[in-house]
């Protein structure tokens, strides 16, 4: 059973429902208390709310708890009808609204003031309209439409002011691109998953998924489409740039759980996918012995430079042929392979061997889904989240770790997997393999 499913009563005998509430109100005093302690105010998406406050381990727990249980008492007081009915309605209406919020530029047209301005610092639906160009009255009907999920409110009739969720919207340029990479590619990728599992119900090549179907106009996958359509690009690009400065996917973690005999100096180093070398040179600065090569296609190399002083070089490689640094150390793969089907990763693997030493390693660092039903419901919903969004734009997928092992070991029956960590607080694993001819 999962760990979240929603079952009728707790071991005490009291219903889930009154369990989670109990957890709602403990959880929720946890944080309202450490906001006063701190001189914060209390939890609001008011104008004058912070826009990010960063907890301490044991208040984002508590803050974890209550999300979990609040989504998990919201579906069962909706109930398992409307349960079905409303989300993709309301998932619509929110994508839709957002769209349009930043293709009018909504967010710079109105007042960035606060509760204590004159109106809250708003401005009228026909001054609005006419700075952007669109008629009043849709105008209106069309933000109202966004105001039950918070973007925007009304102050006063016939005025609109900011909330602090589209304050975010005016100063973070990368909700604009998250919005657009998810009306123009994910959401058509999620409506052609249908025709593509029809059509190839193996799921296994990249020129064949839901996206490819939707909009992918017969490119031999989601990278090929990406090199002539460069404003999809420069969002799939600042997106994953995000998430690459979230603390969960830092350098130090690959850094902690790295091997102790590949700490060595005169080691050498292959990363593969390794782009302008961030984590290159975090490895360098770590075990400054090490010599390391950083290997990608050419476009993604053009922006990478050498530094003084750091054995890091660059080297344009195209990962599925072979592999041209002959008897290194280790080969690391980080977060790079989760894109491809096991097919390609097969070949991505395959095409080391030729240059491969005895007793080299293969290092991934990558996500590892949890078994299913073993993570808070907050957390599958994300993971399930990337999860799907792989297989409708790439066909492949966040694989547990027996996919991984035998994604590995079918590649080639010579690489063993000598040891999978965990690292604490890290979103990536690692997993080192050791060739074994």
């Amino acid at each position: 059973m999962n760990g979240h499913c929603a079952t009728t009563n707790t071991a005490s005998g009291a219903s889930r429902a009154t369990h989670l509430a109990k957890i709602i109100g403990e959880s929720t005093a946890k944080i309202e208390v450490y906001r006063q302690e701190q001189g914060l105010p209390p939890l609001s998406l008011g104008p004058d709310a912070p826009l990010d406050v960063k907890y301490p381990p044991h208040i984002e727990q508590h803050r974890r708890s209550l999300i979990d249980a609040s989504l998990e008492l919201g579906d069962l007081a909706t109930g398992p009808v409307e349960l079905r009915l409303v989300p993709g309605w309301a998932v619509m209406t929110m994508f839709a609204v957002t769209q349009f919020i930043f293709d009018f530029d909504i967010p710079h047209h109105v007042p960035l003031g606060t509760e204590a301005d004159r109106d809250g610092g708003s401005i009228s639906y026909e001054s609005l309209a006419a700075a952007v160009g669109v008629g009043p009255s849709v105008l209106r009907q069309v933000l109202r439409a966004g105001m039950p999920y918070h973007m925007f409110h009304e102050p006063r009739p016939g005025h609109v002011a900011h909330t602090a969720t589209t304050k975010v919207m005016a100063r973070q340029p990368l909700i604009k691109d998250w919005t657009g990479l998810s009306n123009d590619v994910l959401l058509p990728g999620a409506g052609g998953l249908t025709e593509a599992l029809q059509k190839a119900p193996a799921a296994d090549d990249p020129a064949q998924t839901g996206f490819m179907f939707a909009r992918g106009g017969g490119e031999a996958g989601m990278y090929m489409y990406l090199e002539k359509h460069p404003e999809q690009a420069r969002r799939f690009a600042g997106v994953m740039g995000a998430f690459q400065q979230d603390e969960a996917y830092a350098p130090r973690h690959l850094i902690g759980s790295w091997p102790e005999d590949l700490q060595q100096g005169g080691k050498r180093l292959v990363d593969l996918g390794g782009s302008t070398g961030t984590v290159a040179f975090a490895l360098a600065e770590a075990f400054p012995g090490l010599e390391i090569v950083v290997q990608d296609l050419p476009g993604a190399l053009k922006a990478a430079r050498t530094r003084e002083g750091k054995k890091v070089a660059f080297m344009p490689h195209d990962f599925f042929e072979e592999q041209p640094v002959k008897g290194a150390d280790v080969y690391l793969f980080r977060w790079v392979l989760h894109n491809w089907p096991d097919a390609h990763v097969r070949r991505i693997l395959q095409a080391l061997i030729p240059s491969l030493k005895p007793g080299a390693k293969v290092i991934i660092f990558d996500e590892i889904m949890p078994p299913a039903g073993s993570m808070s419901l907050s957390v599958e919903r994300n993971q399930r989240n990337i999860d799907f969004g792989m297989l409708i734009l790439f066909n492949s997928k966040i694989r547990e770790v027996e996919e991984w092992k035998q994604v590995i070991s079918q590649a080639d029956s010579r690489f063993k997997v000598a040891d999978v960590r965990y690292p604490a607080d890290s979103r990536l694993s690692l997993i080192e393999i050791v060739w074994l001819p």
